[in-house]
């Protein structure tokens, strides 16, 4: 038990290093590096070796961000551009940096810079470079059964092999139209596209493309909502956002025309304490609700009313609209993994297969392995995306159907009033497919 919880405070240090680092240039990082290794309490849940590992993947990180060109003219300096101020520790730093930078091309790997590169990836694979990120209360959840090891290995199989590996960044404005031709222009712009890019690629992993059961959708896996979501963000949220003192110091902080979305992107996913983007992003959605006082509900005021706007695309394109009571769930979606919901899918229809259509060399998995994985899935991920990966499934594998989702939904509590707790976006569309 011991082992285990030095293990967690371990992996939550390196966490919270790795969040403070995030917007900290190379010479800030080699100081905090020093002090890191110089204080005794570091050393209370890290050896030194360990240490010298965690700001290589940090100093790593930084030097990405500078890109190839810079990195080549400090190289050509001798790294001093990227120096700290000399107090005697110069020589280490250098000898640091150096062998780090040697990853983006120049001198040759020693052997320590290698083995570092293999604990980097190590510690990728162990899910150390995300920042803990505060999720709202979960729900309670009955106990679930884990899908069987037989596929879990395969999953992991899959994953080294690279085509369905995740991926540790995405091109996200390479997924808007014409984002590809489009140069750098202002921050307004950067700014809207970018969210917009990310937004829109998490709805797409959603979305139905070809519905086979006659029934109207949630509006999360309609092809159409992700067009209207982003009308709603371009007319109702950026521009108010960009507006904000928050976000005008923002806009002056950095080279835009340099560092483009990705850097925006990082901020974005750094974590809530202090993040300029989420704060402004949540006012935003709350003046969005309705409030109810007594006697009367007082409606938003139409600059900030965009749910006609939601009900009438819904209506033009037969899908449900999302209501208030979805306000947290659209508020959320900036916030969802973009990996980790894929991942999940992958699993279901991989469970699915193999439960249901195994092939030739594959072992027929025991019934209720997909029912696991789903009940596993939807209490690891977000509140509600679970359950719309399982009412995705509804839409897209034939044997998820009316009768499959009641059992399913049957799982998440002994009464409807504890289906509806746990469970409640399923719940609700168990009860509409009657």
């Amino acid at each position: 038990m011991a082992a285990r919880s030095d293990t967690k405070t371990f992996e939550a240090k390196v966490a919270e290093l790795i969040a403070a680092t995030r917007q900290l240039g190379v010479p800030q990082i080699l100081i905090l590096r020093r002090l890191t290794k110089s204080d005794p309490q570091s050393l209370r849940w890290s050896s030194a070796r360990q240490l010298d590992v965690v700001f290589n993947v940090i100093l790593g990180k930084a030097l990405e961000r500078l890109g190839a060109a810079r990195i080549q003219q400090a190289r050509e300096k001798n790294f001093l551009p990227l120096l700290p101020p000399d107090d005697g520790a110069r020589a280490e730093d250098l000898k640091v940096l150096t062998e780090v930078a040697a990853q983006f091309g120049g001198a040759a790997r020693t052997a320590e810079a290698e083995a570092a590169q293999a604990s980097f990836e190590a510690l990728l694979t162990a899910r150390l470079l995300s920042a803990p990120r505060p999720r709202r209360t979960m729900r309670p959840q009955p106990p679930i059964k884990e899908p069987p090891p037989l596929f879990a290995a395969q999953l992991a199989q899959r994953d080294r092999v690279g085509s369905a590996a995740p991926r540790e960044r995405l091109d996200l404005l390479a997924t808007a139209p014409g984002a590809a031709e489009r140069p750098f222009t202002d921050f307004d712009s950067l700014f809207d596209d970018s969210i917009c890019a990310y937004t829109r690629r998490v709805i797409e992993l959603f979305e139905v493309k070809s519905a086979n059961r006659g029934l109207r959708m949630p509006f999360m896996l309609a092809t159409e909502f992700r067009d209207v979501y982003e009308e709603v963000l371009r007319r109702f949220v950026l521009p108010v956002m960009r507006a904000s003192r928050h976000v005008q110091t923002l806009s002056t902080s950095y080279n835009w025309a340099e560092l483009g979305s990705e850097k925006l992107i990082d901020i974005l996913q750094a974590g809530e304490v202090n993040n300029p983007i989420l704060h402004n992003w949540d006012a935003r959605w709350t003046t969005m609700r309705s409030i109810k006082t007594t006697g009367k509900v007082k409606r938003p005021r139409p600059e900030d009313n965009p749910w006609p706007l939601f009900r009438e695309d819904a209506t033009r394109y037969n899908y449900r609209p999302p209501e208030e009571d979805d306000l947290p769930f659209l508020q959320d979606i900036i916030r969802f993994e973009i990996d980790a919901i894929d991942k999940a899918w992958r699993e279901i229809t991989q469970l699915y297969q193999q439960e249901f259509e195994p092939n030739a060399r594959q072992d027929q998995l025991r019934e209720g392995a997909l029912r696991d994985g789903i009940m596993k899935w939807v209490s690891k991920l977000p509140d509600y995306v679970g359950e719309l990966l399982a009412i995705r499934a509804h839409y897209m594998l034939p044997m998820c159907d009316a009768d499959f989702l009641r059992k399913l939904v049957n799982n998440f509590g002994r009464s409807d009033a504890d289906r509806r707790r746990n469970a409640p976006f399923l719940s609700d569309f168990v009860m509409y497919l009657g």
